[in-house]
């Protein structure tokens, strides 16, 4: 099979180009040009107001032994 589009290639390539833009820089200067970056961005926007569901407060317990009654 032909693939016309390899995401794993492409990913470790732009990886590469960021950390070589990224030299240099601090934590806290990755993370400013990152909220940069975004500030426009629609789907960030969208995606930075939506609200997730709380977790669960207990957790929850998985066993193969059967319940007793």
């Amino acid at each position: 099979m032909n693939k016309s589009f390899d995401a794993v290639a492409f990913m470790r390539r732009r990886r590469e180009e960021i950390d070589r833009e990224d030299e240099g820089l601090s934590w806290k200067e990755r993370a400013c040009k990152t909220r940069e970056l975004l500030k426009d961005d629609p789907l960030w926007l969208y995606l930075k107001k939506r609200e997730a569901e709380p977790a669960r407060p207990e957790p929850v317990v998985v066993s193969d032994k059967p319940r007793q009654p």
